[in-house]
């Protein structure tokens, strides 16, 4: 979600439970940012961290940015994968794609 009084929702998912804690103190550490700690689920922990500030992600990448006046506060939520990934098949609709 974006705009006016509205927070972006970042999902970070990491390849390990260690990388996604590192991660997630690295989100808790910048400035302004308010750590909403750990949440323990059924598979595995999230860590959710507010207002951390950088260029609004839904216009990185695009050539839009330019300067601070762009930063945005957005909610990240940090999580891991277990087990080893075998491969990666994302369909044409989510607009990625293999290196």
């Amino acid at each position: 979600m974006t705009g006016q009084g509205r927070v972006t929702v970042v999902l970070n998912v990491a390849e390990k439970p260690s990388v996604a804690r590192a991660l997630a103190g690295v989100f808790s550490r910048m400035p302004g940012a308010r750590d909403g700690g750990p949440v323990r689920g059924q598979a595995a922990q999230m860590f959710n961290c507010d207002n951390v500030v950088f260029p609004d992600v839904t216009i990185q990448g695009n050539g839009a940015v330019q300067g601070a006046a762009r930063n945005r506060p957005h909610r990240m939520i940090t999580t891991s994968v277990r087990g080893h990934l075998a491969s990666q098949d994302f369909g044409p609709a989510y607009g990625w794609s293999s290196v």
